[in-house]
């Protein structure tokens, strides 16, 4: 092997569920990580995004990575690690510490590099500024990455996503030789598993979901970043999300999370995964479907109880209760039926066991914790203009604008 390229992505440090800390599990992540790069032999370590959990991470997080980029280049020192820029990252933040670290070893790449148009008149991307060269075992350069952050609704101008990413592989390959070039991206694209609870609707270029004809045929690999189930993508290439290291909500408790590891040799271009040991149980009662409030109840009485268990090394839990009608006592006897044990409640669901009234809304009977801002919005205009769906740029219009607003600094105006 001349190359060993691990991709992981969507670490997303800082996150809570429920209220519940991950520091825990993404402090056990980390370490296993660690171990990896050891066992791997990796010479690149490539995250695709989402560092973050916010744009403005608390001081814990930043401090939790910067201690993982030193303990990684302590123990490898030939080690490339490039981390871009996600949706939920801020661009500024991500950039921020770039000039104290040496760019041999660490690469920050938070925003789309732009440079000033030739005939003077505004800028253009910078496709060059994107291309990193990736050492190899005998620190020659074993391939080249085109590293393209998430693109936020004003990083592209008029240029279109497709013309980005022709000119950046276009660029890379003539680079790259005879050697393989490596795209990356944080994006949807078309065909990939979407986790609805715990990922951002996102628009890039105009466009919710990419086609994969996106990627260039001469890529020998596309590392994405943005979708938490680790995915093969069909396209005219190799392409694949390595999902995040664990699950972020209840819904990606029975996602399979991995690295993707990618080796070069002369001629050759090998992908290969590794599982993630899950730090934390996620459990649900019942284990499928719902049941009633006395078996739900039973059930969670006989759950064990805390012997001593670190809290935060307590299974998650989530609750799915029928009910064919008004339950007042609901909440209050799930809640006494967990007192003591050795789990954490997420969130408890209720599934109405009747059919729902056809002059109900869309949203009737919807918990406020599952409701997308985007379904709502649909819903309110449906109701304002005689059930039509918002039009498609007004949709995207808004959905821009959830992205503006999620990633404005804390403290900053909405």
């Amino acid at each position: 092997m001349t190359l060993t390229l691990i991709h992981t992505s969507d670490w997303h440090l800082g996150h809570e569920l429920a209220g519940h800390p991950r520091e825990a599990e993404h402090e056990a992540f980390l370490a296993w990580l660690l171990g990896q790069l050891d066992e791997q032999e990796a010479d690149v370590l490539l995250v695709t995004g989402d560092i973050y959990d916010v744009a403005n991470p608390p001081v814990s997080a930043m401090r939790r990575l910067y201690a993982f980029l030193a303990a990684a280049s302590a123990r490898r020192p030939g080690l490339l690690t490039v981390i871009l820029g996600g949706n939920h990252d801020s661009a500024a933040r991500i950039n921020l510490p770039a000039p104290l670290l040496d760019e041999a070893r660490v690469r920050f790449v938070g925003n789309l590099p732009r440079k000033v148009r030739p005939d003077g008149e505004g800028t253009m991307p910078d496709h060059a500024a994107m291309l990193i060269p990736l050492p190899g075992k005998t620190g020659e350069i074993a391939a080249w990455l085109a590293a393209v952050p998430f693109c936020r609704p004003g990083d592209l101008g008029a240029e279109p996503l497709q013309s980005l990413y022709a000119g950046v592989a276009a660029a890379g390959a003539e680079r790259a030789g005879s050697l393989p070039l490596i795209l990356s991206g944080h994006l949807h694209v078309a065909g990939g598993a979407v986790s609805e609870l715990s990922e951002r609707r996102i628009v890039v270029g105009g466009e919710e979901a990419q086609a994969a004809s996106l990627f260039d045929p001469r890529a020998a690999y596309v590392a994405l970043g943005h979708l938490h189930r680790a995915q093969d993508v069909a396209g005219p290439c190799p392409i694949r999300y390595a999902g995040s290291p664990f699950p972020l909500s209840a819904t990606e408790r029975d996602y399979a999370h991995s690295i993707s590891v990618l080796r070069v040799s002369p001629g050759k271009f090998a992908l290969g995964e590794v599982p993630i040991p899950r730090p934390v149980p996620f459990l649900a009662v019942p284990a499928r479907g719902a049941a009633p409030l006395d078996a739900v109840v039973a059930e969670l009485e006989a759950l064990p109880a805390d012997e001593g268990l670190p809290r935060e090394r307590h299974p998650f839990l989530e609750v799915t209760v029928a009910v064919d009608g008004p339950e007042p006592h609901l909440q209050a006897r799930v809640l006494a039926a967990l007192d003591g044990k050795a789990v954490r409640l997420t969130r408890i669901l209720r599934q109405v066991a009747t059919a729902p009234d056809a002059n109900e809304g869309p949203l009737a009977g919807a918990d406020l914790g599952d409701l997308a801002p985007e379904a709502v919005f649909a819903a309110l205009h449906g109701a304002k203009y005689g059930g039509n769906p918002p039009p498609d740029d007004l949709a995207r219009a808004f959905a821009e604008l959830l992205i503006e607003v999620n990633t404005l600094p804390a403290g900053e105006p909405a």
